[in-house]
């Protein structure tokens, strides 16, 4: 795939930003990320793909930064239930190939469920409410979750966010833990790219090396900038970001008629 310098200079801008927007808020950036991509990466699974390698080296970069506060029993859980859910995704993937008779997964296009991701979070935080429950209590079904959600919708951070408000977890728990989980969601998936959608990354290096760097720079600055935020107001704004994330899945296919 070959993108043009303006293009991918917008996209290494991009990547830095919403890298350093990750790290201050913990989310956010990205599904903006996202977003930007695909106005500029014309194929969707390609979008999916390749945003998928970008955010496992952001996540990974976080994760290393913070990782002096990881709880280990709630990346422990999810990483089982992440590969239950990915390898539920491979068996979705292969049945749906087989069903619309296709010779590439590319050729299908699944993007219902972003509405519905978008209602559940909603629920959770207003109707629901996160429970203070033990630590580990649901992160194995999170982790299925987001595992079978991933390949479909591509960033699931807003998913498996709300299950991070507990008020055990500081804003540093509540960072480097997501962080940890969504990189195994994202190691999780490249595989099936790879399989079903015939991705050769080492083909799109001269996207994905640039991109890389700029999400390591930029998440080393958002490190700094998230040492100023209170913890109160790191929340605050954890629970904003991703009520506003929430409404923009729920209505994106609306505003995509208009």
């Amino acid at each position: 795939m070959t993108l043009e310098l303006t293009q991918l200079i917008i996209l290494i801008i991009s990547a830095f930003i919403t890298s350093a927007i990750s790290a201050v808020l913990g989310m956010g950036g990205g599904i903006i990320l996202l977003g930007i991509m695909a106005i500029i990466i014309p194929e969707g699974y390609m979008v999916i793909a390749l945003h998928g390698i970008i955010q496992l080296f952001s996540n990974s970069t976080r994760t290393y930064i913070f990782r002096k506060h990881i709880k280990k029993n709630i990346v422990n859980k999810f990483l089982i239930g992440s590969f239950v859910g990915a390898f539920l995704s491979g068996v979705i993937i292969f049945l749906l190939v087989q069903f619309y008779e296709v010779k590439s997964a590319s050729e299908i296009k699944i993007d219902f469920l972003k509405p519905i991701i978008g209602v559940f979070i909603l629920w959770y935080l207003f109707l629901k409410g996160p429970k203070k429950e033990k630590e580990n209590q649901s992160f194995i079904k999170v982790g299925g979750i987001s595992g079978l959600a991933s390949v479909f919708v591509g960033a699931t951070g807003p998913l498996i966010a709300p299950f991070f408000l507990n008020s055990k977890l500081t804003k540093e728990n509540i960072i480097v833990n997501k962080a940890a989980c969504q990189m195994i969601t994202h190691l999780t998936k490249i595989p099936l790219f790879i399989y079903f959608f015939n991705v050769n990354y080492v083909d799109e290096y001269l996207i994905l090396i640039p991109l890389i760097l700029s999400v390591y720079i930029g998440t080393n600055l958002g490190k700094k900038i998230l040492s100023f935020i209170p913890e109160k107001t790191f929340k605050m704004l954890f629970r904003v970001c991703l009520s506003v994330i929430a409404v923009r899945l729920i209505l994106g296919p609306i505003l995509l008629r208009i």
